[in-house]
């Protein structure tokens, strides 16, 4: 029997303005702190590679470019139209538009199907997320990422050329949620989104290196393998960036316990983190509503594919974390569970630089919280499996979690 898990509740719509207004409360707090930081940290290395892009169509010549061709359209189109700091001014100013707009899109749509204390306990734990003030304030493009994806991925099996288009765009600037991609052609509903996001992707990357080869004056950049080849080397043995504690790869770890680095090990583990993502999908049902539990899987696994993981990257979690909250508080889950859920958050959290390299941090207590903080998304990924075990064991307390926000009872 269902019900409504509004009902009974006094009428909350004098208290509406506050509650519209709360989730930007967390951008806005950090504006005073975005004006007063001058670096330009990743955004400013993604600068020089458009540079050395537009100039010789080789963007693998600086050393720390790890993005794609169709990035380097972008960054190259940036550096013609903006100097550096203005540039990475106004990225910054979209990245805290686009953070305020996430906040306020999603708790806004939670507000009338969950209790009080829960909206605000989830609110609050959202806004200082340190994976999403990190990527902020690293000038990473993976905030604005995450919601191409996210709004596609809304809208596959309803709008699929407009899903595909937002998808694939994501992916071409930045694939660190490359598996939704596989994700949506593995499932019926959503396998025209995900041939349309495929097109739009590989168009896009084809532009990307039509461009190189234009600027570098050589077609032999049309073929995408040495490109790839070259990402793939950028967590090799040659580069800094294969055992630093910083990488929260798979790879990584490997290497920061002795493993050799090479190409393989990273194609090793990319099949291992395949046959996870398909064991943890295979059961959902294949229905034409948004499955957020595939999505949950494609963030969390996604970054654990290549040889480069930065912790920033943790920002894909969210959707998982804010999903098993919700999944937990709905279903009753035993407190052991919360518990785990909140080691994960809570190893999630120890991680702020670069604020707190920029105050000055002891290093030691730097790498200390580097070292603890990789193993969140192995430990999320733990809490999910032990839940997905005890809800097919317990079948008599299945609940219906669905955008109307109505749960069954036992």
């Amino acid at each position: 029997m269902q019900r409504s898990i509004v009902s009974g509740r006094p009428d909350e719509s004098k208290r509406w303005p506050l509650h519209a207004f709360s989730p930007l409360v967390p951008a806005l707090v950090l504006i005073p702190i975005a004006v007063s930081i001058s670096y330009t940290f990743d955004f400013g290395l993604a600068y020089q590679g458009g540079v050395e892009a537009w100039a010789s169509g080789h963007p693998q010549r600086v050393v720390t470019w790890t993005g794609t061709p169709f990035l380097a359209v972008v960054m190259g189109a940036i550096t013609r139209a903006a100097s550096l700091d203005v540039s990475a001014r106004v990225f910054m100013g979209v990245n805290l538009l686009v953070w305020a707009g996430l906040l306020a899109s999603v708790w806004n749509r939670l507000r009338p199907n969950v209790p009080s204390r829960w909206w605000w306990a989830t609110l609050i734990a959202a806004g200082v997320f340190a994976p999403v003030v990190s990527t902020i304030f690293w000038l990473s493009f993976n905030l604005m990422v995450f919601v191409l994806a996210l709004g596609g991925f809304i809208l596959a099996g309803r709008r699929n050329r407009l899903a595909g288009l937002l998808i694939g765009l994501s992916v071409a600037m930045k694939p660190i949620l490359a598996l939704l991609l596989l994700a949506l052609l593995f499932r019926r509903h959503s396998r025209s989104a995900g041939v349309w996001a495929v097109a739009v992707a590989g168009g896009l990357s084809f532009f990307g290196l039509g461009f190189l080869a234009w600027r570098a004056g050589d077609l032999q950049l049309l073929n995408p393998f040495p490109y790839i080849a070259a990402f793939l080397s950028k967590g090799g043995v040659p580069t800094t960036m294969a055992c630093v504690p910083e990488n929260y790869s798979p790879s990584a770890l490997l290497c920061r316990l002795g493993a050799p680095t090479s190409s393989s090990v990273t194609v090793v583990v990319a099949a291992g983190v395949l046959v996870s993502g398909w064991l943890l999908i295979r059961r959902l049902p294949d229905s034409s509503g948004p499955q957020w539990e595939l999505f949950g899987a494609a963030g969390l696994l996604s970054p654990m594919l290549g040889p480069i993981g930065w912790s920033n990257y943790g920002v894909l979690m969210a959707p998982l974390f804010l999903l098993l909250a919700y999944q937990f508080w709905a279903e009753h889950a035993p407190p052991l569970l919360w518990i785990s859920l909140a080691v994960s958050f809570l190893l999630a959290e120890l991680v702020w630089d670069p604020l707190e390299s920029l105050a000055q941090t002891p290093v030691p207590v730097v790498l200390f919280t580097y070292a603890l903080g990789q193993f969140a998304q192995y430990f999320l990924l733990l809490t999910w499996i032990r839940w997905r075990l005890l809800r097919h064991n317990r079948p008599d307390r299945a609940v219906l979690v669905t955008s109307g926000g109505t749960r069954s009872e036992p």
